[in-house]
């Protein structure tokens, strides 16, 4: 992605290189120190679930997940509660839940702008041709998504459906492991059939993939990094053993493991899978942790 984005936690200020980022980061510095948010804070403190973190628009931005060491469950929560807002027509609660989901807008974003003109193709400060225009019809999508989301029929991994219904409501609706372009963009060596499916028997009998790549889709579009993703994909899915991905990167095993892990974490943070399904991906990372 064009932009580099770097974590927001411990490194200060970051400054993306794309110019509709720098743009929304610009517009969002202001006006979460603005009226607009303090009246909102004042108004969301009266709700038991937001109550503690109304000292800030951003201390509440964090608290709804964008902090990655809040649990899901507990973030779905809050941004329930800021959505209850929006629907009722308070716009600064759907202002502060549209912040949440813009770093998975902004993936969706780019690997929409990249597909559509070529990798190659950037404009200027490096930024993928046509991303701007992707960036602000999705961030419109999702806006609409927020202020009409369905909290009684799906009320858990919140942030990831606001992205995927703002995506449907742009591109139109595509099965959920395709749609993510699971296939193409994190097993790029894995033979398909003329639909994109992976070839019967790409994944060397791994009776999970389906519902792998189904995990790992929702991984794309919840903004985990495409890197671990891969990773994931490499060991679960292709077969690759820990010491085989540690000798094709000129790493340690420790190393792989260690970032093993951390993708583990990251795609529990980003959507929650339900239990049995980030059963799959341990079990099956796991199941490569042998020598070749």
């Amino acid at each position: 992605m064009s932009s580099h984005m770097s974590s927001e936690a411990g490194r200060g200020r970051f400054e993306p290189r794309a110019v509709a980022l720098r743009r929304w980061q610009r517009d969002w510095e202001s006006w979460s120190v603005g009226p607009e948010a303090a009246a909102g804070l004042r108004r969301w403190s009266g709700d038991p679930l937001l109550v503690e973190h109304c000292g800030s628009v951003v201390a509440l931005l964090a608290a709804c997940g964008r902090d990655r060491s809040v649990a899901v469950p507990v973030a779905d929560g809050r941004l329930a509660a800021l959505i209850a807002f929006a629907r009722a027509g308070d716009r600064a609660a759907a202002r502060v839940v549209l912040e949440r989901v813009m770093p998975a807008l902004t993936a969706q974003a780019a690997t929409k702008a990249r597909r559509a003109r070529g990798a190659t193709h950037l404009g200027p400060a490096g930024e993928t041709a046509g991303f701007g225009e992707v960036l602000a019809e999705l961030v419109g999508a999702a806006w609409l998504v927020i202020c009409s989301f369905p909290l009684d029929r799906r009320p858990r991994k919140i942030a990831v459906n606001v992205v995927l219904d703002a995506v449907y409501r742009v591109f139109g609706y595509r099965p959920r492991i395709e749609r993510a372009t699971v296939y193409r963009e994190l097993l790029p060596d894995t033979p398909v059939e003329l639909d994109g499916r992976p070839a019967v028997g790409a994944f060397r009998g791994r009776g999970a993939s389906a519902e792998l790549l189904d995990v790992l889709a929702e991984g794309v579009a919840g903004g985990v990094d495409p890197a671990q993703l891969r990773l994931l994909a490499d060991l679960a899915l292709v077969g690759l053993t820990q010491a085989q991905v540690a000798a094709r990167g000129g790493i340690s095993d420790r190393a792989v493991r260690l970032r093993r892990n951390a993708a583990v974490r990251a795609l529990r943070a980003a959507l929650l899978p339900e239990p049995s399904c980030l059963d799959v991906v341990v079990r099956e990372t796991d199941s490569g942790s042998g020598a070749s």
